[in-house]
């Protein structure tokens, strides 16, 4: 995938980005014993964090212990009610952990997610009723430098939980600096606060949420196409202010939407692969389009793209290998 052109006028980039917001100076970690700081995963709240530590075990190669919580059944918007998410959310911290402690991504400078796959044993995961200990043993690739200063990894990571692999993921993604970013992001580059009053949402019960701010999606009279939606009271989703739709709402929005098109309210992805092309606007409306794209075995794969303005932003592809 090319780099962006930052020439003038309005662009586009085919990334879907994390921002990341001014944050204090980092603080390292030594051994196994300080949890990671939240500013490292560009979170507000330390119990979001599930990423617990991590060491060095080759040139490139390091290892990650983190908490595999119980799912949140509670009050809806404060935690994921789904593993697709809670596994979406710890690959995430991962990477960021990674880049920041250890290739020396600036804190202040804007984190671009081009990739995100990840598959899991869902039943070895749903089977534990308790916070869980994972080890996720991770391969870093360079993808970009500039002069000596490294600006894009790729991560492949192996999951374990009690010696057993119960998952991969693999994610690419590059940083750039705050000056850079508002040139590249023009009239978006401000994070958004307050937000406009929202179209009514797809029922919960048909997306196994509980309430509206569970709910991404609001029907359309097309079929297999929704609008997209995101309630900022929903911090599971939008943990601070941010300038653009993070892309863990996207992927919510994909699990949802892969829901609705098969008739599955508990439609348990066991693979997700993404690729981000375009940021996603809060002043623009996003149409989400879901079409199953193959059935056989008892397994059902359900691809669901986004387009804003006319343009493909994402394409998210989810495999549920049934009972």
């Amino acid at each position: 995938m090319s780099t962006p052109s930052l020439g003038p006028g309005r662009m586009h980039s085919p990334v879907a980005p994390d921002r990341n917001l001014p944050l204090p100076a980092p603080r390292r970690a030594t051994g196994h014993s300080p949890r990671v700081p939240k500013e490292f995963v560009h979170l507000r709240y330390d119990d979001s964090v599930l990423v617990t530590d991590w060491h060095r075990t080759g040139a490139m190669n390091f290892r990650v212990t983190a908490i595999w919580p119980a799912l949140d059944r509670g009050a809806p918007g404060r935690g994921f009610r789904s593993w697709a998410m809670q596994a979406a959310q710890m690959v995430r911290q991962t990477g960021l952990l990674l880049a920041h402690a250890e290739f020396g991504a600036p804190l202040t400078h804007a984190v671009l997610l081009r990739t995100f796959d990840f598959a899991f044993d869902v039943e070895r995961l749903e089977a534990e009723r308790k916070p869980t200990s994972l080890v996720l043993d991770v391969v870093c690739e360079i993808t970009k430098s500039r002069g000596r200063s490294i600006s894009g990894l790729r991560m492949t990571m192996s999951i374990h939980c009690a010696g057993r692999q119960v998952g991969t993921a693999a994610t690419g993604f590059e940083w750039i600096p705050p000056g850079v970013y508002r040139r590249l992001r023009g009239v978006h580059a401000e994070a958004v606060r307050d937000q406009a009053p929202l179209p009514a949402p797809v029922p919960p019960a048909q997306v196994d949420c509980t309430a509206d701010v569970e709910v991404v999606l609001t029907p359309t009279d097309t079929a297999g196409r929704w609008l997209l939606r995101g309630d900022f009271r929903n911090t599971a989703l939008y943990d601070h202010p941010v300038d653009h739709v993070p892309g863990l709402v996207m992927i919510e929005a994909a699990q949802q939407a892969a829901r609705l098109v098969t008739a599955h309210r508990t439609f348990r992805p066991s693979a997700l692969t993404t690729v981000f092309e375009r940021y996603v606007e809060f002043d623009s409306p996003c149409w989400i389009g879901a079409q199953p794209a193959a059935e056989g075995e008892g397994t059902t794969t359900v691809r669901v793209t986004g387009h804003q303005n006319g343009a493909k932003v994402f394409t998210t592809t989810l495999t549920d290998p049934g009972s």
